[in-house]
């Protein structure tokens, strides 16, 4: 990948509608925002990408950073694409040395200090002391953690195009809750949405506790502290809510009329057993609190009908589906006609005909992108044919896979994608003695029509 790529797939994670839950559920509409999709695999991506821009911005070649965890991880990551340094400060055995991502030229590893206090506060020392830039947890980076997060409000906004009535999200130190509700509130201001979603934040059984406290005294917060808790594996990272961001977070829920739900580890394990019986979908156990909260909440009788987001930090799918623009797109016109030249091969057309469909769906159509382990492997094109009601408004011009991902049913997966972003108002051709995508589009509720006669002139 290359800074292009990295900036074109930071963000812009995928939602897969979970029709499975939906059916054990009995509710819909559940979707599932999957920022296990990014680069590498993690939310943390949105603002490690804009703290190095914000480093590259104000001209500092080294970024210093004394936390271990996914942000360090998505840094190192990402600073391999630009032409900056990483100092990572670090406990004494640490054993960091074992994991590859931090095994690269650009990356220096300090070990001091005991805990993590200890090499953030020597982080900052050594930052001034030779001018690197702070990627400390602070208020400047605390405004940039939000602002990355709130774009998660606009995706969801333009992935939906309807009401979005609920949004479940992992509480740690409120960041995610904040930033959502700073984005939903921008869109309300611009008049982009008519009513804020309820924010639901899913934490430690203790959780519950932390927000009926707040209510009934909305000056103060009766925090949860790590010593008050039963620490686990699971919820060794929602600790503490004492911050400036955790009261931000808290009035944010209640705002919007939402709610804190609280779950034990019993039940965390097992409703994401659940879960994952349903949908094929890979996450971390400790990042699963979003589901089961939805879950407990939906079977207590709380949720009805409507549009329901389940936020993942680091949930993902093999397979993202991805609109692509052309504002957006980090390969040309006519690399993609290539492409699907190639992959269409004895039901191909002229590249040049490619080329313009390609033209028309990257301006009023649509373009889809099938990425599998972070590589191309298919690509649909929707072109809009201008009419509403003489023909279909929109055309499946192209649908191609790559031929050596054949079997994991990427033409279905771009298909229903095309099909859900047009609602129906689509139509397709298809030669006559290609049997197997006939069968294919019949099954997907397609219906021959008529036949396409061409002039011989033309």
């Amino acid at each position: 990948m290359n800074k292009n790529i990295i900036k074109n797939r930071v963000g812009k994670t995928p939602i897969l509608r979970a029709k499975n839950l939906e059916k054990e559920l009995g509710i819909s509409k559940i979707y599932l925002k999957l920022e296990g999709n990014n680069p590498s695999g993690h939310r943390m991506d949105r603002l490690a990408y804009l703290l190095i821009k914000d480093a590259i911005s104000v001209g500092k070649k080294t970024i210093c950073l004394g936390v271990y965890g996914a942000l360090s991880k998505t840094v190192a990551y990402l600073s391999q694409y630009y032409d900056i340094k990483c100092v990572f400060i670090l406990p004494k055995n640490s054993k960091i040395s074992d994991d590859k991502l931090f095994n690269s030229p650009n990356i220096e590893i300090i070990e001091y200090g005991n805990s993590p206090t200890d090499c953030i506060e020597y982080s900052k020392e050594l930052s001034k002391k030779y001018r690197w830039y702070n990627a400390n947890p602070g208020m400047e980076n605390n405004i940039l953690n939000m602002m990355a997060l709130s774009s998660i409000a606009k995706e969801l906004t333009k992935q939906i195009k309807s009401e979005i009535n609920t949004v479940f999200t992992l509480l740690s130190y409120g960041f995610s809750v904040s930033g959502l509700d700073l984005g939903f509130r921008q869109l309300w201001i611009d008049g982009k949405i008519k009513k804020l979603p309820k924010l639901y934040s899913c934490t430690i059984d203790k959780g519950n506790i932390i927000y009926d406290s707040y209510k009934k005294n909305s000056d103060k917060i009766l925090p949860v502290n790590k010593q008050d808790l039963k620490i686990t594996k699971y919820n060794k990272h929602l600790i503490n809510l004492k911050s400036s961001i955790a009261q931000d977070a808290l009035d944010a829920i209640y705002d919007t009329d939402g709610k804190i739900t609280g779950i034990s580890e019993e039940e965390l394990v097992e409703y994401i057993e659940r879960f994952k019986k349903l949908e094929n979908v890979s996450f971390n156990i400790a990042n699963g609190y979003p589901i089961a909260g939805f879950m407990k909440e939906v079977e207590k009788g709380n949720i009805s009908d409507g549009n329901h987001i389940i936020l993942l930090n680091d949930g993902k799918v093999d397979l993202d589906i991805r609109q692509i623009t052309k504002e957006e797109k980090d390969i040309s016109n006519n690399k993609l006609a290539e492409l699907i030249n190639g992959w269409l091969m004895e039901f191909s057309d002229p590249v040049y005909e490619i080329k313009d469909a390609l033209d028309n769906a990257f301006e009023k159509g649509f373009v889809f992108a099938a990425y599998h382990a972070n590589q191309l492997a298919g690509l649909a094109v929707i072109i809009n044919t201008s009419f509403e009601t003489f023909i279909p408004q929109y055309h499946l011009a192209y649908i191609a896979t790559n031929k050596h991902s054949k079997g994991r049913g990427i033409g279905t997966q771009l298909l229903s994608k095309a099909i859900e972003e047009t609602e129906g108002n689509l139509s397709l051709h298809v030669e006559t003695n290609n049997e197997r995508a006939i069968k294919l589009y019949e099954k997907m509720g397609f219906k021959k029509s008529y036949v396409r006669m061409i002039h011989k002139a033309w």
